[in-house]
């Protein structure tokens, strides 16, 4: 998905985000006179929630719908029964704003920065902070779900297992991540439908000229000819030392990756979280290896294009691969295009899904999942 915030932006730009949301949190939250049944929002997440089987859906907007005039009630989706889990925010202050507003969930770039925030925050104003904790000192899931946006896209290049490493580093109970379908069906792990220049070069070293289909590539072709390793000039933070990722290192020479920063396919990825338990187990990491045991999963459907809605073998080939690592309960599937979300719902009615908004819903999109 998208990204709203950036960790580094100014002072006076953090403060101005801070104040919005305090604004809401302080003066009515930003009601309209909208009663709960005229707000499309409820509307749509009523509608879904009817049509689940299984577990009911979130709501994943974007952060800045519900600052005033956004379009999101946030208070009228709590007060209908909806969990929100906003996108994607990557500084201190707009955290620390959001956790006062009550959201459920925080979907970050910066996973330490989103760790600091939870540790420090006090939800019951007693004075001790650490109340969306659990007795083991981690971020309890049940509380708030802190995720990795593509892992820990502001430390390490996005969707790789180098990522991932540094997000369960960090603490995330979730990692967030990216799915789109290769040439032979394989869901691999991306952002994007292409490879790019900026974030993928071959493997033997020599830059991409033009952009890559991965649609247009066997998983094998894919794997083999390709290394996603590329430090984006906006993120300066970004590293890609293979000694920062020993993990990642060490489960691309178990599983034949030619490379840690290979893009990986889903199971790669469940696997590699299954392997970081152990790995943590072993290295009397008591903490690590539990929270790594525990990891959930959002799962992002990707679209071809914005006007083309995602197929239902998209959904079907990672709900596949969901039950065979056993990650139903541990599992989501997001997607921006409702009517995938409505497909999975139908197909696989035992795992719950999300809908990502990048504005505010209208009645056509309620319709569309009626």
């Amino acid at each position: 998905m998208p990204t709203t915030s950036t960790h580094h932006r100014s002072p006076r730009r953090a403060f101005a985000v801070l104040l919005s949301f305090l604004s809401c949190a302080c003066s009515g939250t930003g009601r309209s006179s909208r009663e709960p049944a005229d707000d499309p929002t409820v509307l749509l997440m009523d509608t879904l929630r009817a049509h689940a089987h299984g577990r009911a859906p979130f709501c994943a907007p974007d952060a800045r719908l519900l600052q005033p005039g956004g379009g999101i009630d946030l208070e009228r989706l709590h007060a209908a029964g909806h969990p929100v889990i906003v996108w994607t925010v990557n500084d201190l202050p707009t955290m620390q704003a959001l956790l006062r507003r009550g959201v459920d969930g925080i979907i970050t770039d910066q996973p330490d920065v989103l760790l600091q925030a939870v540790r420090d925050f006090d939800a019951n104003g007693d004075g001790t902070p650490g109340d969306l904790l659990d007795a083991d000192g981690l971020i309890d899931p049940k509380r708030f779900d802190a995720q990795g946006h593509r892992g820990a896209r502001n430390l390490r290049p996005e969707n790789t297992l180098p990522s991932f490493e540094a997000a369960l580093d960090h603490g995330m109970p979730t990692l967030e991540l990216d799915t789109v379908l290769t040439a032979d069906g394989v869901v691999v792990v991306s952002h994007d439908l292409n490879l790019f220049p900026t974030k993928c070069r071959h493997a033997d070293g020599s830059p991409l000229t033009a952009p890559i289909s991965i649609a247009t590539l066997t998983v094998a072709e894919l794997q083999a000819t390709f290394v996603c390793d590329q430090l984006l000039e906006d993120r300066p933070d970004q590293k890609n030392d293979r000694t920062l990722s020993p993990e990642a290192v060490a489960f691309a020479d178990r599983t034949g990756l030619p490379d840690p920063y290979t893009v990986p396919t889903l199971s790669q990825v469940f696997a590699f979280a299954a392997d970081q338990a152990d790995a943590a187990h072993e290295a009397r990491d008591p903490l690590r290896a539990r929270n790594a045991r525990r990891v959930r999963f959002n799962v992002e459907l990707k679209r071809t294009t914005e006007k083309t809605d995602i197929a239902p073998a998209h959904g079907d080939a990672v709900a596949r691969l969901i039950h065979e690592a056993g990650l139903v309960q541990r599992s989501d599937v997001q997607s921006f295009d409702l009517r995938a979300v409505r497909s999975v719902q139908k197909r696989h009615p035992e795992l719950r899904t999300a809908v990502l908004l990048r504005t505010r819903p209208t009645a056509a999109d309620v319709k569309a999942v009626e």
